[in-house]
């Protein structure tokens, strides 16, 4: 048997940004035998100057590496000293600033970023590590409620009258609802007098990091606000049908909305309106696994 393919992953401690490199590793698990040393930027950072120079003194330490992945903007320059340091290839996901693409052996990001080049792969959102689930019940739905952001405002009357109307529109389906760490407390307490018989609610504080991966492997319908893209990405990654609440946008031109609207062109996803509260109108399409679909290609590349 010959001996695992060593990556290092280069984490900044970000679970968004770790769950993009992660999905890409655990799918390139998949092909390959792998085997993974984790490098903090807490403690083994790079400077941008020691980049340049090629240097990165925590090597010395580390096996040798035959591909080095990292996501986020603080690993941009540990990545590039310890891609330079050992001749190994880099892969960065996520868009770095612009004029910086070159640096690296392979770039991943999302196509709402307009990014092109030979080094360049488009995703369609953000990889992550939700496989899709082969059993799924079809009785079984699941609400996912974010919270203001950066690019959405927020209106509570409003969503609890859309959840209340999809319950009505959809009485032989037993719903679960659960809210992010952005979703306001009083709309957290309205959300849980809405639970009874056919809606069980479950604030995140009650959830652990295998609570959504488990419910979405067997979830058929999934009905996520549109703030939170991250969760509309697992949701379609797990090969649920799903559906975007909408509520008040800062801006209608912000690459994470246009990313949304691309991926409702294309038939992944259905707006709720008030005569359209069920999912039954959208196709069967494939569950969008891009973490599969990039690393098959990084696998030819590198590997």
């Amino acid at each position: 048997m010959s001996d695992p393919i060593i990556i290092w992953q280069v984490s900044d401690n970000k679970r968004g940004h770790e769950n993009q490199s992660s999905g890409l590793i655990r799918a390139l698990s998949r092909l390959v035998a792998l085997q993974v040393i984790q490098i903090n930027v807490a403690t083994d950072k790079a400077s941008w100057w020691q980049a340049l120079r090629g240097q990165f003194p925590s090597a010395a330490r580390l096996q040798h590496p035959d591909l080095i992945i990292g996501a986020g903007s603080q690993t941009h320059s540990t990545l590039l000293a310890a891609s330079r340091a050992t001749k190994a290839p880099s892969v960065l996901i996520m868009s770095p600033p612009k004029g910086f693409t070159s640096l690296y052996d392979l770039c991943i990001t999302p196509e709402h970023d307009l990014r092109s080049g030979s080094n360049v792969i488009t995703t369609k959102g953000a990889m992550n590590m939700i496989e899709p689930g082969s059993h799924k019940n079809q009785q079984s739905g699941l609400f996912l409620i974010g919270g203001p952001s950066e690019h959405h405002g927020w209106d509570e009357s409003m969503l609890i009258k859309q959840i209340a109307q999809i319950l009505d529109a959809n009485p032989s389906i037993q719903w679960t609802l659960t809210s992010s760490r952005r979703t306001p407390p009083s709309t957290t307490a309205q959300l849980e007098k809405l639970s009874k018989e056919q809606l069980k609610v479950i604030p995140v504080e009650a959830t652990d990091k295998d609570w959504l991966p488990r419910e979405l492997s067997m979830t058929a319908h999934v009905w996520v606000t549109e703030d939170s893209v991250s969760m509309v990405y697992e949701a379609l990654s797990s090969g649920a049908k799903v559906g975007l609440l909408p509520i008040p946008r800062n801006s209608t031109s912000s690459r994470v909305v246009c990313g949304l609207e691309s991926l409702k062109q294309d038939g992944y996803l259905v707006n709720y309106s008030e005569n359209q509260a069920d999912l039954a109108v959208l196709k069967n399409l494939p569950p969008l696994n891009e973490a599969e679909r990039v690393a098959k290609i990084v696998a030819e590349r590198f590997l």
